[in-house]
């Protein structure tokens, strides 16, 4: 199955990015569209499920994987790699 045929949740925003990440949800990849990036997970609905955790602050990840996937994702922006 081809990447643009997989259900996929989408966002541009980095902490979110960064949260996912670090939760186990499988990063596919970064996209630049104009001056911002979007990034995209599968599957959607575990995706959706903690981000909904995320904004009702139910949600935990250990801090220091955070950062680590956060500076990840910002090589990803700022080497201009990596991504589709």
């Amino acid at each position: 199955m081809l990447v643009d045929e997989i259900e996929k949740y989408t966002t541009k925003n980095l902490n979110i990015a960064a949260f996912l990440y670090t939760s186990g949800v499988h990063f596919i990849r970064a996209n630049k569209v104009d001056r911002e990036f979007f990034f995209e997970f599968t599957p959607k609905l575990k995706a959706e499920s903690l981000v909904s955790d995320y904004f009702s602050g139910r949600a935990t990840c250990n801090p220091r994987d955070l950062f680590a996937r956060l500076h990840d994702l910002k090589d990803l922006i700022f080497s201009g790699a990596g991504y589709g």
